[in-house]
């Protein structure tokens, strides 16, 4: 039986490489655990009014679904669109990819209808297959992507829009006490929740073998494999797609006995 994470969590200091408007959650929970955050935004949100504003005049009739691919987007396009157009689109069936995109959702009063049980396109297709097809849908997600869903819609003939409600790029600000805290080995662990932001990670740090200090934790083998493949040395890979999963993951590391 393992042991509780807290114990072997307990002022292990962590980075947190999440986007500024959602590491607070991530650094409540390494604290509940024992452990001590330390906040290192290494995506940042830049939302897309005006393409969210133009495909507001695109929700004709209750026939078209709206999906979200993140909590990102629920807020960009929350922000974007007036009180009125935000009645609106709630008057559509809902889709969220996940319980975290569905919560983020249920804050500005939209029931998501359809929920994804694993946190991709691809679980929202086993959602639709379950659930029905709508005769359209408006989908809100970020610039850059995949299209799992949509050409699948669109192979079963439903018509699709894709909305890119927004973008995330790589911070700018001062990286320089980060940096410093890793050659004196005062961060014990980075937790990297996607592709991009490990490759971000990267970048503020500037040198691989540096970055790679640490105990790395992937939040999938997906990231796992894109952060290898960038030069850090990932040793941690979470079972499960969340950010429980992997402080579960890191405690059960830190537990495990060493040759």
């Amino acid at each position: 039986m393992d042991m509780p994470p807290d114990a072997a969590l307990h002022g292990r200091r962590i980075l947190v490489t999440r986007a500024a408007e959602q590491a607070p959650q991530a650094a409540t929970l390494i604290r509940g655990r024992g452990g001590e955050p330390v906040l290192f935004p290494c995506l940042a949100l830049e939302c897309r009014p005006q393409a969210i504003r133009n495909a507001a005049g695109m929700l004709a009739g209750p026939s078209v679904d709206i999906a979200f691919t993140s909590a990102n987007g629920v807020r960009c396009v929350a922000r974007a669109l007036s009180a009125s157009e935000r009645e609106r689109l709630g008057h559509h069936r809902l889709a969220a990819v996940g319980e975290r995109t569905a919560a983020a959702m249920a804050g500005y009063g939209w029931q998501a209808a359809i929920v994804a049980a694993t946190a991709s396109q691809d679980g929202l297709i086993t959602a639709y297959r379950n659930a029905g097809l709508p005769q359209g849908l408006l989908l809100f997600r970020a610039e850059q992507g995949r299209d799992t869903l949509p050409d699948w819609l669109k192979a079963e003939g439903v018509d699709v829009s894709i909305i890119h409600a927004y973008r995330t790029v790589c911070p700018e600000d001062d990286a320089s006490p980060v940096i410093a805290a890793l050659r004196t080995d005062a961060i014990d662990a980075v937790l990297l929740g996607s592709a991009k932001t490990a490759a971000h990670y990267l970048r503020r740090i500037g040198d691989a073998e540096l970055a790679s200090r640490p105990v790395l934790v992937a939040i999938s083998p997906e990231v796992a494999k894109a952060a290898r493949a960038l030069g850090l040395g990932v040793k941690v890979v979470a079972p499960a797609a969340s950010f429980p999963s992997m402080l579960d993951a890191l405690a059960r590391h830190y537990l495990t006995p060493t040759e």
